[in-house]
């Protein structure tokens, strides 16, 4: 890719996470090195260019979500991005696979490309293990949700919620590729430890 058509898609990308705050950013920092670590890992050819541009568009719809939770970032990501990209001259074959790429990513379809197979275990990566857990709790202070009420989400999964989702991924995560579900193993070792102490001392049971 050209170094300015990149370089006009991060600064795009970076004005729409804004609109979310800072953490969407660092999340989208996050998939990219995700992406980029599982394509060399991934047995399979992979076009890097799609793969970067839909990882730093996946979310940029993200921030419409607030006013609306029955939104889906994913379509209405991919229209924005479709337009973006045009308006820049990338080549419309790319458009469409990074579009079907950010759409996917977000289980309104299965995706059909190892990009878009990669774009999805990576943004799902970065909601698994430490990182996971943390992302949780920013969650749960955005939506005014208590220590002991995020417990609950863990107890009891729910899909009405950010954090109830975000506690359903962490309990049941769904990969594409063989690189993430290894990864995915080993980071989440550290959550059910983690809600285990969190509960023992909420009841004081660690005496």
């Amino acid at each position: 890719m050209k170094t300015t058509q990149f370089k006009s898609v991060e600064t795009y990308a970076k004005e729409q996470s804004k609109k979310l705050g800072l953490h969407c950013w660092l999340h989208v920092e996050r998939v990219l090195r995700l992406c980029r670590q599982i394509s060399k890992l991934e047995k399979e050819q992979v076009n890097s260019e799609v793969l970067e541009v839909a990882a730093l568009l996946h979310d940029v719809a993200k921030h419409l979500e607030k006013g609306d939770n029955a939104l889906d970032h994913g379509n209405i990501g991919a229209d924005m991005a479709e337009n973006f990209l045009n308006s820049i001259g990338f080549r419309e074959d790319k458009v469409k696979a990074v579009c079907h790429a950010i759409k996917v990513h977000t289980h309104s379809e299965e995706p059909h490309s190892i990009e878009a197979k990669i774009i999805h275990d990576a943004d799902f990566l970065d909601k698994m293990g430490a990182v996971g857990i943390a992302t949780v709790f920013i969650k749960a202070c955005l939506s005014n949700k208590t220590i002991e009420e995020t417990m609950e989400y863990w107890k009891k999964t729910s899909k009405t919620s950010f954090v109830g989702r975000h506690m359903l991924w962490l309990q049941k995560p769904h990969f594409y590729t063989e690189t993430a579900k290894k990864l995915a193993r080993k980071r989440n070792k550290i959550v059910c430890t983690f809600f285990k102490q969190l509960e023992k001392e909420i009841e004081l049971k660690d005496f």
